[in-house]
Formats: C-alpha cells, sequence, structure tokens
C-alpha cells in the first residue's frame, strides 16, 4: 500500500476514525485503524465491537493495499507533522508516514485479523441531523445509569412514519422529544456510550441516513459511516405513563424556577438524597429543602417565586436534581408544571417548546 494525501483532510478524518477505537487494549487490533486503498480513496475505520466509524478520504493510490496502525499514535503523528502533503505506505511489516522533511515509522498488524464489517448499501431511514441532534441533547440526561435496568440505559429512537420520537427514562423520569417528520418506521434502543460518537458525528451534515443490519444500527452522515451496537428488548409503553389530562396547572419563568431550584439545594451535600418540597397557593411558589443533623440540629432552605396558579394550596415533593435537570433541558423562557395528585406523575412542557415533553414522579419529602 502506497498513497499520497494532503495533510489537513487525513489528519481530521483520523482523529474523527480514531475515537472508535478500543482504548484499553483487550483486543490489540482493535486499538488500530484499518487503512484501505484503492481508485483513489482511503477507507479509514476503527471499533472497539461496540461502535465503530468508517470515513473516507481523496489520495493518490500508488499501490493498493491494507494495513493497520495504533490509532492514538497516528492521530497524534499527523497532528504535528509538518507539511501540505504526506506520502503512507507499507513496507514489510512497518507503516511509514513521509512528510517534505520528515520521516516516522508505525509498528503493524494483520489487516486481516481487524473485524469485516459489511457496510449496508441502502438506507431506509433519513432524519434532519440538526433535530437528532436536538433530539439527543434534550432527553439523554433521563437515561438510566442502572445496569440492572440494561434495557434502560439507551435511548429509544422510534419512527411511525410521520414522526420521529427520541426517549429515555431510568424509572423515576421520564424524557421524550418529538420530530414530525417522514421516514420508515423503524425502533432501536442506542447505548448510552455511543451518544457522543453519534453527536459528534450530526454536525458534517445536515441529513442523517439510518439503517439496522445485524443488530447494529448503522448512520451514514456524508461519507462517513457510524455503527453501534443495540440494546435488544422490549421498550417500556412510555406513551402510558405521560398524564395528559393532569388538572393542576402552574407556570413559572424558567430562569427564575431554575435559580431558586439550585438555591435550596445548596443545603444539601452530593451524597445525600436531595428533596425539595413545592407548595403551590395562589400565584406563588414556595419551595422548601430541609437537611437534618446530628442531634435534632437541622438545616433549612426556603425561596418563594411568582408562578400562574390559581388551584388550592398544593404540595409535592421531588428530587430536586430531577427537577433541574428537566427544567434545563427546555429552551424556552417559561415552563408549565401539570399536576393530580401527590403521588402521581408530574408533566414538565412549555408552550415554547411542544415536542418536548418530561414527566418527573414525586417523592416523599
Amino acid at each position: 500500500m502506497k498513497i499520497e494525501v494532503r495533510k489537513p483532510d487525513v489528519r481530521d478524518v483520523v482523529k474523527l476514525v480514531a475515537s472508535a477505537a478500543d482504548k484499553r487494549g483487550n483486543i490489540p487490533v482493535l486499538s488500530n485503524l484499518l487503512l484501505e486503498a484503492n481508485d483513489n480513496v482511503l477507507r479509514l475505520t476503527a471499533t472497539n465491537l461496540e461502535i465503530g466509524i468508517s470515513a473516507l478520504v481523496n489520495c493518490q493510490v500508488i499501490e493498493e493495499g491494507k494495513a493497520t496502525a495504533n490509532a492514538t499514535k497516528l492521530a497524534k503523528l499527523l497532528s504535528t507533522i509538518t507539511g501540505e502533503d504526506v506520502e503512507i505506505s507499507l513496507e514489510g511489516d512497518t507503516l511509514y508516514v513521509r512528510s517534505s522533511n520528515a520521516k516516522f515509522s508505525l509498528a503493524t498488524l494483520p489487516a486481516d485479523e481487524f473485524p469485516e464489517i459489511d457496510l449496508p448499501e441502502a438506507y431506509n431511514v433519513k432524519l434532519p441531523s440538526e433535530e437528532v441532534d436536538k433530539a439527543v441533547r434534550k432527553v439523554a440526561y433521563a437515561v438510566s445509569r442502572d445496569e440492572a435496568r440494561y434495557i434502560l440505559t439507551g435511548v429509544y429512537f422510534r419512527s411511525f412514519g410521520d414522526k420521529f420520537h427520541a426517549v429515555a427514562t431510568d424509572g423515576h423520569r421520564l424524557a421524550l422529544y418529538e420530530v414530525e417528520v417522514y421516514s420508515e418506521a423503524f425502533d432501536a434502543i442506542i447505548p448510552r456510550k455511543s451518544l457522543g460518537e453519534l453527536k459528534k458525528l450530526l454536525k458534517e451534515s445536515e441529513e442523517v441516513e439510518l439503517t439496522e443490519s445485524d443488530s447494529k444500527l448503522f448512520f451514514r452522515i456524508g461519507d462517513t459511516v457510524m455503527w453501534s451496537s443495540l440494546i435488544e428488548g422490549e421498550y417500556p409503553d412510555y406513551m402510558s405513563v405521560i398524564p395528559e389530562s393532569n388538572p393542576l396547572r402552574a407556570v413559572a419563568d424558567k430562569e427564575e424556577l431554575l435559580s431558586a431550584l439550585k438555591e435550596v439545594s445548596s443545603i444539601y451535600d452530593k451524597e445525600e438524597v436531595r428533596a425539595v418540597l413545592f407548595n403551590f397557593s395562589a400565584g406563588t411558589l414556595k419551595l422548601t429543602a430541609k437537611k437534618l443533623g446530628d442531634e435534632g440540629v437541622h438545616e433549612e432552605a426556603e425561596v418563594v417565586i411568582p408562578v400562574e396558579y390559581s388551584g388550592d394550596e398544593f404540595t409535592i415533593g421531588f428530587n430536586v436534581n430531577h427537577m433541574i435537570e428537566s427544567i434545563a433541558s427546555f429552551d424556552g423562557s417559561s415552563i408549565v408544571i401539570s399536576m393530580d395528585q401527590p403521588v402521581t406523575p408530574v408533566l414538565i412542557s412549555s408552550e415554547e417548546e411542544p415536542q418536548l415533553k418530561n414527566v418527573v414522579m414525586p417523592m416523599k419529602v
């Protein structure tokens, strides 16, 4: 294998693809990039078996072939080497990278040890990259970190044909983001660890194409393909737990409510259960947090803010972190809190952002 390529082109793609390589080194070849040169195109591929990225770079192929080299070392080398053009060649078991005034050599592993990945030819779902990126950003906070609830440790993607849902829940709160867009029906649960790589790629193109194959979900963005293993199993019926008809309704300024919640939570240490009591009365919301100390000594925080509320006095408790993360996920200036009973799910929404719906379970305080 021997190619000539512009350094800025190959440097940026190597950096992107290398992020999918295995950093633990349990299987040595998975710490490497696969380089495949033919038809004046260099394909770069990396995978840790859970996620993978493959991308193309235009180049001049002098001799076709393929090789592998350590992803981290190759990315670092290409970020520091001087000159605008580089030559990359495989000579024996060594990969050489040359510029006008420099020469580097890297050890290789046999290319046939690298896992074979069959990239799909056709992609049956097309979605706006900006909306997918926003959907992931809006709901990811609610993904479960409890490996015992494995089904909930990812974001659920679901297309109905005329709309697309991204959903996350940990059993205590739920976030749903809906995009009105036509695509073929599909559903898949994407592991949390794959979402960071996906978000980086979504910035590269206006449209993302998706297809499922061999228990993997493939994303094509321009000339780059990312794939992720999927969480297998049936996702909970999330629509049935969204309380659309809660009768009690309060409207608050988003930033004012967030600030008040952060104020009252300041009395807690990180490891403590951080509970906050919401007391609604006509035109007013009082937030109260209490921390019990040794020998009956306790600390207390109380903040009062104005809200639009005209019902009977109503008191309900929450995990303050759950409320802060839920409210912070909205971009609008006002928040609607819809309630029924002190022990039933609460709907958090915004008239300025109807595509996002959050559900938070109350807690006894």
